[in-house]
């Protein structure tokens, strides 16, 4: 009887731990098909943010957002990117779109738009899981 006990707790442990490991490596699906929830500027979300950042997490904390503005800045290493969209009100940046991939044809000054996911606010806005739109 102990030995069955110990053998069904050795047995839960292993498909728990291989359960909790699948979840951790499971990649994160795209965005790209996903409809999105809001469609705003850089400068309308930071603003949202910078003046009622718990109103603001109420209506896009989660949510997918299309924003549109102007790149400031690019970063493009190996497997990522990261492009900060200029908000008007923002003394540095305003947006920061992260993408899983690395992002060709996008140059500083440029106006895009991007579907990402709202992550909130640190020092600008942060979108995760990135997609450049066409337009």
């Amino acid at each position: 009887m102990k030995k069955l006990l110990i053998l069904t707790v050795i047995i839960l442990v292993l498909a728990g731990g291989g359960v909790g490991f699948y979840l951790f490596n499971k990649k994160v699906g795209g965005l790209e098909k996903v409809k999105a929830d809001y469609y705003l500027t850089a400068s309308m979300l930071y603003d949202a943010y910078e003046t009622q950042e718990q109103e603001a997490n109420a209506k896009y904390l989660d949510k997918i957002l299309v924003v549109k503005g102007k790149v400031e800045k690019i970063e493009v290493d190996e497997n990522y990117s990261s492009i900060i969209l200029k908000a008007d009100n923002a003394m540095t940046g305003g947006v920061n779109c992260s993408f899983k991939h690395k992002i060709n044809g996008v140059n500083k000054g440029d106006v895009i738009s991007i579907k990402g996911r709202c992550q909130g606010f640190l020092m600008d806005v942060v979108l995760t899981n990135c997609n450049k739109e066409d337009e």
